[in-house]
């Protein structure tokens, strides 16, 4: 006999003894009642042994039927375990998301947006993980993580890179700086100021010595910080000035001072994914989460 046709008995024996009656079961299962009692008889036939006696016009289970109806009790509830995560799922609210996201956009903006899409997907647990530019390529390529942020769209091996989003990297001051009454900073304004940079290895950081370089201004080179939100601390603190990624200012205005800076260099945001396979449904809804949260702070920058 059929799988199929087996959990239809077990249905049915299952309705019977939380119903107490072929009657009621039928109506629990939207069948006829003849159809129930078939069911009950095949299923004894089949196992081999009576699961009802019949008294004064009632069904009472027998003890082998009891016993039984445990082990059934629990495989439907199995069932609709695995349906009701099935159903979670489907809406969103039940799931983990691992995220690997560059400093930029970790410390600050994503723990925010998050938070929000959490909220609105209560059951959904959320992983953040904090690294550079390089390894956040690599988690997701490798699949440790779903999805990264990164703060180049340049291409990486084994991921597929969305640009979201670029903004022009600002001057920071410290408070009181002379400069600081000035809407937008020069190169020549920096000229021998101490200076904190990044990195040597750093595409942001050859991009500004290169505007220095071109300028022959020379600067006094005090410190190098990978980390914007360090840098600013330096800043704070009066051991120079310095030109960092946009995001991370947005945070930092009651310690710093913050300045355009011209000639204008582009920072630039992006998303990566494995290109090894499509993002699952938990994924994908995150991705047009952000680029919505992305659009709406495009917004409140321009009004």
């Amino acid at each position: 006999m059929e799988w199929g046709m087996k959990s239809r008995q077990l249905e049915a024996f299952r309705a019977v003894i939380l119903r107490q009656s072929i009657t009621r079961a039928a109506e629990m299962l939207h069948i006829t009642q003849p159809a129930v009692t078939r069911l009950i008889l095949d299923l004894e036939t089949e196992i081999g042994f009576s699961l009802f006696t019949r008294e004064k016009g009632r069904l009472f289970p027998t003890s082998d039927a009891l016993l039984l109806y445990q082990e059934v009790e629990r495989s439907f509830v199995g069932v609709e375990r695995i349906a009701h995560a099935a159903q979670q799922i489907r809406s969103l609210t039940r799931g983990s998301l691992n995220v690997a996201a560059a400093p930029a956009l970790a410390l600050n903006l994503l723990p925010e947006w998050i938070t929000d899409f959490t909220q609105a997907h209560e059951g959904v647990t959320v992983s953040l993980l904090i690294h550079g530019t390089k390894l956040v390529g690599e988690l997701v390529a490798s699949e440790q993580c779903d999805i990264g942020f990164v703060t180049y769209t340049t291409w990486q091996p084994g991921v597929r890179l969305e640009a979201l989003f670029s903004a022009d990297m600002k001057c920071i001051l410290p408070k009181g700086h002379r400069l600081s009454r000035k809407r937008i900073i020069t190169p020549e304004d920096l000229a021998g100021e101490k200076f904190i940079s990044m990195p040597r290895e750093y595409d942001t950081r050859r991009i500004v010595d290169e505007i220095f370089a071109e300028r022959q201004i020379e600067r006094v080179m005090s410190a190098e910080c990978q980390l914007s939100a360090a840098i600013a601390t330096f800043v704070a603190r009066g051991a120079g000035v310095s030109i960092i990624d946009p995001v991370s200012t947005d945070y930092l205005t009651e310690r710093v001072s913050v300045h355009d800076f011209a000639p204008a260099i582009p920072f630039e945001y992006g998303v990566v994914t494995s290109d090894r396979q499509a993002p699952s449904r938990l994924t994908t809804a995150f991705m047009e989460f952000v680029r919505e949260k992305v659009k709406e702070r495009s917004g409140r920058r321009r009004s």
